[in-house]
């Protein structure tokens, strides 16, 4: 089935944007030491490497090849992070706060690409369920940032 022109660029942004969010959060899970923080960047990072497949998938199902950009250009982007800020200072409540911005940014996106453009029901669903994915995560960050702080407090 030929997808319209326009939803497909929305859904290959979409994918450049969980690839990029991808790599940096599996670079930060190997810049971290404390296992909770590892726990969430594996599992975000894992999320968006389901994401990127199906929304590689759902590309290629319309007989389009995905497009990503340069890892070059990602990597300035990642060393000039507020994350990489977080982890030279070594705050894991900052750390935890950026990663909440990165994943409230992403879902900003997701919900404007569905407020402004026609996507087929499948890829609707598919939008609307990885950004359900994303709020959930939001709240597992508040809930990492309540832990953090409550181990932090008895030290």
């Amino acid at each position: 089935m030929k997808k319209p022109e326009q939803s497909i660029s929305i859904l290959n942004e979409l994918l450049i944007l969980n690839s990029e969010t991808e790599k940096l959060f599996f670079y930060v899970l190997d810049q971290v030491d404390d296992k909770i923080l590892k726990n969430f960047f594996s599992l975000a990072g894992y999320e968006r490497t389901k994401f990127i497949k199906y929304l590689d998938a759902s590309i290629r199902e319309s007989g389009n090849i995905p497009t990503f950009h340069d890892d070059s250009l990602l990597y300035n982007k990642i060393k000039d992070s507020n994350l990489m800020k977080a982890i030279k200072i070594n705050d894991e409540q900052s750390l935890l706060t950026e990663a909440g911005k990165v994943q409230l940014l992403d879902i900003e996106k997701y919900q404007k690409a569905l407020n402004n453009f026609e996507f087929s029901e499948s890829d609707e669903e598919l939008l609307e369920h990885h950004q359900d994915i994303l709020v959930k995560s939001l709240y597992g960050i508040e809930v990492y940032k309540d832990f953090v702080a409550e181990r932090n407090l008895s030290y």
